[in-house]
């Protein structure tokens, strides 16, 4: 394809000799528009409409660079170079262009290789690169654009959006009609395969969720792109141009058309937005775009956060584009002759076709609504997917409201709904059972409830998906325990889902989980009022209903105990199975646990927390044994037994005395914390270490990201603080903290013992699907040096902390706020107090807590680390450091709460770093 000149020569056409001064001209014509694209912006202007009248601005520019183009080529060929027009083709050609957006054009001419038509095209060119344009532009003849679209999608989708510009209007039609002709009618089927090809891949590459946490406007799954796919299908198929064409066409319902147009608007005012702020072509929607875009748009926060409410709106509106794309590409495809040889009936409604499942007739839905559902029942049955029509013709009409009201007051949909959500069927080809039912409007159709959270988000970078999705998602992965599929880090949960009596009670309260979150924040006993109804329209049983209820109730708690609350305390242990009650609903809440934390975001569920959950369940399990509520919770003998069972695996052992002194002397809490061979490790390298005064080793810890760090040295305050500020200072993240003293030998010693792993390196936005990494040899060294030199007096721990690895300034970028909360607990622990802090994780976290704590005299007896994508969520048991009582006393409370605030507050605030 011939090339224009590139920009650094002279052009061949000097249209100065036609307008002196063009340059100028060009520039204040430019900047005028301009300007006044951007104040309609920021006064709230359609976008749709602002993003149209800025391309007729362009076309006033293009248009009449052309023609003085042509005139001075004319001037100084004396000829003419036959049959040339102006196209604008991409985003141009379709007549919306955003503020900042590349344009592309096509010289489309009849000999490309024409040294005249190269000369026209430099003398439009070179007056646009002088202004900064970022133009593309190919000369091509008709023949070679028709040749090239046969064979490539990009230049297919150009044939229907280019429109004229300038120049011949003949040679226009001409490619028009050819595109028409020996493109899309005879080689309709391969235009749409390659549509879904590319459109596969672009999702890919940006990302292939809809509800990514920042997502691309332009080219993510349900953005700009998307939409454009849906309209060439349609254009490819019908030649449908308008709104009006879609309709009459029966490509789409009137009602579609308002909800794809209501979309479009929706979009090019976020992208012209974007546009504006960045001044730059910037289509991805960060955090601290989507707060202040929301305010721009007129959302306001109120019991749901406004920035939360205009990202529900945006990905409702990415997934009416998403699916009409789809729809689009499956209603654009020439339909086959239903011949009944050709169909197998199946005696209920649907049939077999063409290795589908499809409807025999689908005007019956309105009258037989639970025929939508007979469907996917032999979806389930036969293992073959919904024939595209079918889903279509369900997909329509289960928006509507009458449809729904059939649905719902049909017992026999009801039971079809219920047997469905608890199928445990293999996943179709490209999504879940329930995935399916859920994207076609069946879920929302059967629960009403659900609907003001299809698209709902929470504004952290911890929840990735909308609460309706997550909801799906949760409920797929106890579908896939309960088939015994073998996941990673869940194989006691799959035991015990193999176990389970009563899958459907279970099933339902992990789908209800997220009524809670309707009106706001998250309360559990609000969305258990709200399930009760659902569940007893569903069928299920009193006791099952009951069950349901109590495991919403309680759906957050199993969580909150494993990792914020010393469940190896006995007290605690027999507080929590008094409050469980009974084996199976033991069981039940686990398995809801795991269901949800692990579709939390792809790593939330990460080997240590299974591992802490796991720890709680078999906690729970020995106490309230198979009896279930006939037994008592009872965990008097439990650390007994356990010592037992760890002394039998020092017979024989050199100074095997040694060894059953220092488990003697460790407290119960230590023992009921560790496997017996953690234990026995510990008791043999403090036997083998016994003359050295400070001691530090590290190995492997439960899993392989995680390194398990032991500090014995004489008792001594502030230890933690120290441990912290050696581990910050080497980019280390602390995962567990156990603090120990004991008495051996008449020597008063501490035992604190680390699983550590290597500190997150993403930046905001990302850290929620970063896999966890192991600490590097070099760092561990690094750390023991540090810590040996700190514990000798010849660094300071604030000295450490200083040396953390900083985050590039480039990497750093705004995440959603995390406000620093401190809770106080005087009644979760018999013992202790127990103090819960809640910040945003940046470096020097731990440390600033920990020494906080040493200066307000307060002793740390156990601290559990938690990180929630950007949030700190630490736990630590505490006591009068003067008389080792719980800390009573209102006003030293509260000192220590302002103590807390103050440090944390002195933080440099780097969105971007994750160092602990």
């Amino acid at each position: 394809m011939p090339a224009v000149p590139g920009a650094h020569q002279e052009p061949s056409v000097d249209l100065t000799r036609l307008a002196p001064d063009l340059g100028g001209t060009c520039h204040e014509y430019l900047c005028r528009y301009r300007e006044s694209f951007a104040k309609r912006v920021r006064e709230g202007a359609k976008g749709v409409e602002a993003a149209r009248e800025f391309s007729r601005v362009l076309d006033g520019l293009l248009g009449a660079l052309f023609c003085a183009a042509d005139a001075a080529n004319r001037l100084d060929a004396g000829s003419s170079p036959g049959r040339v027009a102006l196209v604008a083709v991409g985003g141009y050609g379709r007549g919306i262009v955003g503020l900042e957006s590349d344009i592309d054009v096509l010289f489309l001419c009849d000999d490309p290789s024409d040294p005249r038509v190269g000369q026209l095209a430099e003398g439009i060119l070179y007056p646009l690169w002088d202004l900064g344009f970022d133009i593309g532009h190919a000369v091509r003849g008709v023949g070679e654009t028709l040749a090239l679209a046969r064979e490539d999608i990009r230049t297919a989708t150009t044939l229907i959006d280019l429109r004229r510009v300038g120049g011949d209007a003949g040679i226009v039609e001409e490619l028009l009609r050819g595109g028409r002709r020996q493109v899309f009618e005879p080689h309709l089927d391969e235009f749409l395969d390659l549509l879904l090809e590319d459109t596969a891949k672009r999702h890919e590459r940006f990302g292939g969720s809809l509800y990514l946490l920042e997502p691309e406007v332009k080219q993510g799954r349900g953005g700009l792109r998307d939409l454009d796919v849906a309209e060439w299908a349609a254009r490819a198929r019908w030649d449908a141009r308008t709104t009006e064409d879609y309709v009459r066409t029966g490509a789409l319902l009137a009602r579609e058309v308002e909800e794809l147009e209501e979309a479009r608007e929706m979009l090019w005012r976020v992208r012209n937005l974007l546009h504006l702020r960045s001044g730059r072509a910037q289509d991805r929607l960060t955090f601290a775009d989507q707060e202040e875009i929301a305010e721009e748009l007129g959302f306001v926060d109120g019991v749901v956060l406004g920035v939360e409410q205009f990202m529900q709106a945006y990905y409702r509106h990415a997934r009416t584009v998403w699916q009409t794309a789809e729809r689009m590409i499956a209603r654009a495809r020439p339909s086959r002759r239903k011949t009944r040889a050709a169909m197998r009936d199946l005696g209920d409604g649907t049939a077999v076709f063409d290795g589908h499942i499809t409807l025999v007739d689908s005007d019956r839905l309105a009258e037989d609504p639970a025929l939508a559902l007979r469907l996917y029942r032999q979806v389930a049955r036969k293992k073959l997917p919904p024939y595209p029509f079918a889903r279509d013709a369900i997909a329509r009409i289960a928006v509507d409201e009458s449809f729904r009201e059939s649905l719902r007051a049909s017992e026999e949909a009801t039971q079809l709904f219920v047997e469905l959500l608890t199928s445990l069927a293999p996943p179709l080809r490209r999504t879940t059972l329930l995935e399916e039912l859920h994207e076609i409007g069946l879920t929302v159709a059967m629960i009403p409830e659900i609907e003001p959270l299809t698209g709902r988000v929470t504004h952290d970078v911890y929840h990735v998906y909308t609460a309706d999705v997550h909801a799906v998602r949760a409920v797929d992965r106890l579908r896939a325990l309960f088939a015994g599929e073998r996941l990673p880090l869940l194989g006691l949960p799959a035991r015990l889902a193999a176990l389970a009596p009563r899958r459907t009670p279970l099933i339902v309260a992990t789908f209800l989980h997220i009524l809670g979150r309707v009106h706001g924040g998250h309360r559990p006993e609000r969305g258990a009022a709200m399930a009760k109804p659902i569940a007893e329209r569903m069928g299920l049983s009193a006791v099952d209903v009951a069950h349901v209820l109590w495991l919403i109730e309680e759906q957050s708690r199993f969580h909150h105990w494993a990792t914020r609350r010393d469940t190896s305390d006995p007290v605690t242990l027999s507080e929590l199975a008094g409050r469980v009650g009974s084996l199976e609903r033991a069981r039940d809440l686990y398995l809801l646990t795991v269901a949800v934390l692990s579709t939390t975001n792809p790593t939330a569920l990460t080997s240590w927390k299974a591992r802490t959950l796991e720890d709680l369940y078999l906690g729970l399990a020995s106490v309230l044994g198979p009896g279930g509520d006939d037994e008592a919770p009872n965990v008097g003998g439990r650390a007994q037994a356990l010592r037992e069972e760890i002394r039998v695996g020092f017979v024989g052992d050199a100074e095997q005395t040694s060894l059953e002194g220092f488990l003697d002397a460790m407290p119960d809490r230590y023992v009921l914390a560790n496997p017996a061979d953690v234990v026995r490790r510990h008791a043999r390298l403090v036997r083998d270490h016994a003359g050295d005064p400070v001691f530090i080793a590290t190995g492997p810890g439960p899993s392989e990201e995680l390194t398990e760090v032991v500090v014995r040295v004489p008792d001594r305050a502030g230890l933690l603080a120290d441990v912290a500020a050696a581990l910050t200072g080497r980019g280390i993240a602390v995962v567990d903290a156990q603090v120990y003293t004991y008495v051996l030998e008449g020597s008063r010693y501490a035992l604190d013992v680390f699983l550590v792993r290597r500190a997150k390196r993403t930046l905001s936005g990302g850290a929620s699907s970063e896999p966890p990494e192991p600490v590097g040899a070099r760092a561990l060294e690094g750390f023991c040096a540090d810590l040996r030199a700190l514990f000798a007096g010849d660094v300071t721990a604030d000295a450490l902390v200083e040396k953390a690895p900083e985050v590039p300034t480039w990497a750093q970028r705004r995440s959603p706020e995390v406000p620093t909360e401190i809770t106080v607990d005087n009644a979760a622990s018999r013992a202790f107090t127990v103090v819960d802090v809640f910040t945003r994780d940046r470096v020097g976290v731990l440390h600033a807590i920990t020494r906080t704590m040493l200066r307000e005299r307060i002793s740390i007896a156990l601290a559990k680390i938690n990180t929630e994508g950007e949030r700190v969520a630490d736990v630590f048991y505490v006591t009068d450091a003067k008389d080792g009582q719980k800390l009573r006393n209102p006003e030293r409370l509260q000192s220590l709460r302002d103590a807390l605030v103050e440090a944390l507050g002195g933080l440099a605030p780097d969105p971007g770093d994750h160092s602990r």
